[in-house]
Protein backbone atom coordinates (compact mmCIF):
# COMPACT_ATOMS: atom_id res chain seq x y z
CA UNK A 1 0.00 0.00 0.00
CA UNK A 2 0.92 3.42 -0.53
CA UNK A 3 3.55 5.51 2.26
CA UNK A 4 1.41 8.95 0.91
CA UNK A 5 -1.64 7.00 2.47
CA UNK A 6 -0.28 6.50 5.31
CA UNK A 7 1.94 9.60 6.18
CA UNK A 8 -1.42 11.70 6.15
CA UNK A 9 -3.53 8.87 8.05
CA UNK A 10 -6.00 8.39 5.42
CA UNK A 11 -5.92 4.37 6.98
CA UNK A 12 -9.58 3.97 8.42
CA UNK A 13 -10.55 0.96 10.66
CA UNK A 14 -13.44 -0.77 8.46
CA UNK A 15 -15.60 -1.80 11.46
CA UNK A 16 -15.91 1.43 13.52
CA UNK A 17 -14.12 3.72 10.56
CA UNK A 18 -12.12 5.44 12.86
CA UNK A 19 -8.43 6.51 11.67
CA UNK A 20 -5.21 4.08 12.00
CA UNK A 21 -2.01 4.84 11.46
CA UNK A 22 -1.30 1.62 9.76
CA UNK A 23 -2.76 -1.54 8.67
CA UNK A 24 -0.01 -3.59 9.55
CA UNK A 25 3.56 -3.81 10.75
CA UNK A 26 6.09 -5.62 8.77
CA UNK A 27 8.60 -7.53 10.87
CA UNK A 28 10.84 -8.91 8.36
CA UNK A 29 11.00 -11.80 5.83
CA UNK A 30 7.03 -11.55 5.37
CA UNK A 31 6.11 -11.75 9.32
CA UNK A 32 3.20 -9.04 9.23
CA UNK A 33 1.13 -8.11 12.23
CA UNK A 34 -2.10 -6.85 11.40
CA UNK A 35 -2.74 -3.49 13.53
CA UNK A 36 -5.54 -3.50 16.26
CA UNK A 37 -7.86 -0.53 16.40
CA UNK A 38 -7.30 1.70 19.36
CA UNK A 39 -11.12 2.53 19.37
CA UNK A 40 -12.98 -0.57 18.71
CA UNK A 41 -10.24 -3.18 20.08
CA UNK A 42 -10.38 -5.54 16.33
CA UNK A 43 -8.26 -5.70 13.70
CA UNK A 44 -8.06 -2.64 11.28
CA UNK A 45 -8.34 -4.21 8.17
CA UNK A 46 -8.97 -8.02 8.16
CA UNK A 47 -9.18 -7.91 4.23
CA UNK A 48 -5.96 -7.01 3.69
CA UNK A 49 -5.07 -10.89 3.89
CA UNK A 50 -8.11 -12.08 1.93
CA UNK A 51 -8.24 -13.27 -1.32
CA UNK A 52 -9.66 -10.72 -4.25
CA UNK A 53 -12.47 -12.81 -4.81
CA UNK A 54 -13.63 -13.30 -1.28
CA UNK A 55 -13.44 -9.32 -1.10
CA UNK A 56 -15.84 -9.16 -4.23
CA UNK A 57 -18.25 -11.24 -2.75
CA UNK A 58 -18.61 -9.73 0.24
CA UNK A 59 -19.14 -6.55 -1.76
CA UNK A 60 -22.16 -7.98 -3.37
CA UNK A 61 -23.34 -9.54 -0.01
CA UNK A 62 -23.26 -5.55 0.36
CA UNK A 63 -21.12 -5.35 3.80
CA UNK A 64 -19.59 -2.46 5.24
CA UNK A 65 -16.72 -3.29 6.44
CA UNK A 66 -15.57 -4.33 2.82
CA UNK A 67 -16.97 -0.89 1.29
CA UNK A 68 -14.41 1.06 3.75
CA UNK A 69 -11.78 -1.64 2.65
CA UNK A 70 -11.96 -1.11 -0.82
CA UNK A 71 -12.47 3.12 -0.54
CA UNK A 72 -10.04 3.49 2.17
CA UNK A 73 -7.31 0.93 2.36
CA UNK A 74 -6.32 0.14 -1.14
CA UNK A 75 -4.95 1.78 -4.01
CA UNK A 76 -6.61 -0.64 -6.26
CA UNK A 77 -9.31 0.39 -8.80
CA UNK A 78 -11.75 -2.20 -9.35
CA UNK A 79 -14.84 0.09 -9.26
CA UNK A 80 -15.26 -0.43 -12.65
CA UNK A 81 -14.93 -4.20 -12.63
CA UNK A 82 -17.76 -3.84 -9.63
CA UNK A 83 -19.97 -1.76 -11.86
CA UNK A 84 -19.79 -4.45 -15.06
CA UNK A 85 -20.36 -7.14 -12.87
CA UNK A 86 -23.24 -5.73 -11.01
CA UNK A 87 -24.30 -4.82 -14.27
CA UNK A 88 -24.17 -8.52 -15.32
CA UNK A 89 -25.84 -9.82 -12.70
CA UNK A 90 -28.79 -7.25 -13.00
CA UNK A 91 -28.83 -8.36 -16.69
CA UNK A 92 -29.07 -11.93 -15.87
CA UNK A 93 -32.23 -11.51 -13.07
CA UNK A 94 -33.86 -9.40 -15.98
CA UNK A 95 -33.26 -12.23 -18.32
CA UNK A 96 -34.38 -15.17 -15.99
CA UNK A 97 -37.08 -13.39 -15.24
CA UNK A 98 -38.22 -12.99 -19.14
CA UNK A 99 -37.15 -16.77 -19.72
CA UNK A 100 -39.77 -17.84 -16.75
CA UNK A 101 -43.04 -16.56 -18.56
CA UNK A 102 -41.57 -18.48 -21.89
CA UNK A 103 -40.47 -21.89 -20.74
CA UNK A 104 -39.56 -24.20 -23.23
CA UNK A 105 -37.51 -27.40 -22.77
CA UNK A 106 -37.26 -29.34 -25.98
CA UNK A 107 -33.53 -29.50 -26.78
CA UNK A 108 -33.66 -28.99 -30.39
CA UNK A 109 -35.42 -25.90 -30.32
CA UNK A 110 -33.38 -23.24 -32.23
CA UNK A 111 -35.02 -20.36 -30.66
CA UNK A 112 -33.73 -21.19 -27.47
CA UNK A 113 -30.33 -20.05 -28.74
CA UNK A 114 -31.60 -16.48 -30.14
CA UNK A 115 -32.64 -16.22 -26.92
CA UNK A 116 -29.20 -14.85 -25.75
CA UNK A 117 -29.68 -12.11 -27.61
CA UNK A 118 -32.51 -10.96 -24.63
CA UNK A 119 -29.62 -10.80 -22.22
CA UNK A 120 -27.78 -8.40 -24.38
CA UNK A 121 -30.70 -6.05 -24.40
CA UNK A 122 -31.40 -6.74 -20.81
CA UNK A 123 -27.43 -5.80 -20.64
CA UNK A 124 -27.80 -2.79 -22.49
CA UNK A 125 -30.85 -1.62 -20.73
CA UNK A 126 -29.26 -1.86 -17.30
CA UNK A 127 -26.26 -0.20 -18.90
CA UNK A 128 -28.70 2.74 -19.93
CA UNK A 129 -30.56 2.88 -16.64
CA UNK A 130 -27.48 2.82 -14.82
CA UNK A 131 -25.80 5.48 -16.26
CA UNK A 132 -29.00 7.40 -16.28
CA UNK A 133 -28.67 7.13 -12.59
CA UNK A 134 -25.07 8.01 -11.92
CA UNK A 135 -25.51 11.25 -14.58
CA UNK A 136 -28.33 12.29 -12.39
CA UNK A 137 -26.12 11.84 -9.06
CA UNK A 138 -23.04 13.56 -10.77
CA UNK A 139 -25.51 17.01 -11.98
CA UNK A 140 -27.14 16.93 -8.79
CA UNK A 141 -23.75 16.92 -7.07
CA UNK A 142 -22.13 19.38 -9.29
CA UNK A 143 -25.24 22.19 -8.85
CA UNK A 144 -25.61 21.71 -4.91
CA UNK A 145 -22.10 21.71 -4.25
CA UNK A 146 -21.47 25.99 -4.83
CA UNK A 147 -23.72 26.34 -2.18
CA UNK A 148 -23.11 23.31 0.26
CA UNK A 149 -19.19 25.04 0.22
CA UNK A 150 -20.73 28.49 1.01
CA UNK A 151 -22.08 26.77 4.68
CA UNK A 152 -20.94 26.14 7.33
CA UNK A 153 -21.26 22.23 8.53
Amino acid sequence: LSRAMAARGAYRCIECNGEAAELYRDYRRGVLRISICKSCQKPVDKYIEYDPVIVLINAVLCKAQVYRHILFNTNINIHGKLCIFCLLCEAYIRWLQLQDSSQNTNPDDLIRYAKEWDFYRMFGIASLEQTSFFIGIFITLWWMTPGMLKRKS
